[in-house]
């Protein structure tokens, strides 16, 4: 539909609740100078991650203090000098260290010890995953855990990371020859700290994406916030956001709930 500025003007209100069905496009002097759509909820999920992105953003630029009674990750959760290897220099490297890293495109990444609030989620949350699980083919299991994974199935693109819980299925049909785990989890959690919000919000979103993966949990215990991501032939295909008292519900774990809140009390 198209009608001139001066109808805008003169009946707003009508032209706003006809572009609830259909764009309605701004003319002037005869050319297209704007279009009223409808916001739909798809559009929330974009302006809450623009929200979040923002925050982050800002977190890291001004070096925010979180409250000083948390016992959090260090903001160096995750070497921001980052060194590019290949995965066969990244196997050498991680055979007999003590320390904990991933391998996300070509990047080393040192984990750092997590807070006491940030384990006290994945406790409860390993917890209820493992009673909704009982009886089914599928465990859940929680970090240190390595995860392999490649996109889109090219082993050319290796990656080692380790979410903080994870669900698998049918596991001890994927167990190479050293007992440690090859195949691809159904469902992945990250629980955030200040050192790593980028890295789990966008880089592994990205990868757990394009990896076969089907359903990726974001954690923000901070804000209250959990974000759950849907995937399927490598692109997102669903999109939940949770906040404080709200249920949660799992995509592909159908009866599967908990709350945001209860996680971090």
């Amino acid at each position: 539909m198209k009608v001139t500025s001066t109808d805008i003007k003169n009946s707003f209100g009508k032209y706003l609740r006809f572009c609830a069905t259909e764009p309605v496009y701004i003319t002037k002097n005869g050319k297209t100078i704007a279009k009223l759509i409808n916001h739909s909820e798809e559009d929330e999920i974009i302006e809450e991650s623009a929200h979040l992105r923002e925050v982050y953003d800002v977190d890291r630029r001004y070096n925010v203090a979180y409250d000083r009674d948390r016992v959090a990750e260090a903001s160096e959760a995750y070497n921001l000098d980052r060194v590019i290897m290949t995965y066969d220099e990244f196997l050498k490297m991680n055979e007999n260290s003590q320390n904990r890293y991933e391998f996300i495109d070509g990047e080393i990444y040192l984990l750092s010890a997590p807070s006491v609030f940030h384990q006290r989620i994945v406790s409860r949350l390993h917890i209820a995953l493992d009673k909704y699980l009982t009886g089914k083919p599928c465990d859940a299991f929680v970090s240190p855990f390595d995860v392999k994974l490649y996109r889109r199935g090219n082993k050319k693109f290796t990656n080692v990371v380790q979410p903080d819980v994870l669900v698998v299925c049918n596991w001890r049909d994927e167990l190479n020859d050293k007992g440690r785990y090859e195949g691809i989890p159904r469902l992945v959690v990250e629980v955030l700290s200040p050192g790593n919000t980028r890295k789990e919000m966008f880089t592994k979103l990205d990868l757990y994406r394009d990896s076969g993966i089907e359903e990726y949990w974001i954690i923000d215990d901070l804000r209250h916030l959990v974000i759950i991501h849907k995937f399927e032939d490598y692109d997102v295909v669903g999109t939940k956001v949770y906040k404080g008292e709200d249920v949660c519900s799992s995509f592909i774990y159908e009866g599967f709930e908990f709350v945001v809140d209860e996680l971090g009390e």
